[in-house]
């Protein structure tokens, strides 16, 4: 497993004990979004996106905090796709965020009817796994479908077979989890398939509830 800024798991418990998730209720695979931690008016879906598309790099994380700042830090943009998720969870599709629709931000099972001729340009998906033989080694290449339906089938292209193999690695060992991918989707040249190169750990996460 990578941090949580890049594919991870993470586990699902009702944010109000009183109000719990019902089974099968569409905001139930995720609910950590506070939106009183987050600048709305600072959010760029595409410009976060493109972020995220920068080759991961090895970075020494602090083991405690800085002792000398003081004070409580200014909320900031969502920048990760886990909380990006979380937040397009948070509400119907139908809703805006910071003027980006929900559904055109998050292909998911409540946004699928958003899509009907497929899914184009910067985008999250809620995946999961193919069945049967799901990555092709000697392309380098991960193979996903989505939304529940399976209406559509999604391709991870990989230039770095470390990344390609940490990645293949962790899907293997979740192929009955949800699946969320950010990515700069294109035609593959299959009808209903498409296509994003993955250069970052940071554009997927594992979720499990």
């Amino acid at each position: 497993m990578f941090g949580v800024d890049g594919v991870s798991s993470a586990y699902f418990s009702a944010t109000r004990k009183a109000y719990p998730h019902r089974k099968g209720c569409n905001f139930e695979a995720s609910n950590n979004f506070n939106s009183h931690k987050f600048d709305e008016n600072a959010f760029d879906f595409e410009n976060v996106l493109e972020a995220m598309r920068v080759p991961s790099k090895s970075v020494l994380k602090k083991k405690s905090p800085d002792p000398h700042k003081t004070g409580e830090s200014d909320s900031k943009p969502l920048r990760t796709t886990r909380q990006i998720y979380d937040m397009c969870k948070s509400y119907p599709c139908s809703h805006s965020y910071n003027n980006f629709v929900i559904g055109q931000m998050l292909l998911d099972d409540r946004s699928e009817y958003m899509y009907p001729k497929g899914v184009f340009g910067n985008r999250v998906i809620e995946s999961k796994v193919k069945s049967g033989a799901f990555y092709n080694s000697t392309k380098m290449e991960l193979h996903l479908v989505a939304p529940s339906s399976q209406k559509y089938e999604f391709i991870l292209q990989f230039v770095d077979m470390a990344l390609f193999n940490a990645i293949k690695n962790s899907l293997y060992n979740n192929r009955d989890k949800l699946i969320v991918v950010s990515g700069l989707w294109e035609p593959s040249g299959t009808f209903n398939v498409f296509c994003t190169e993955i250069v970052s750990k940071k554009q997927i996460v594992v979720i499990t509830k």
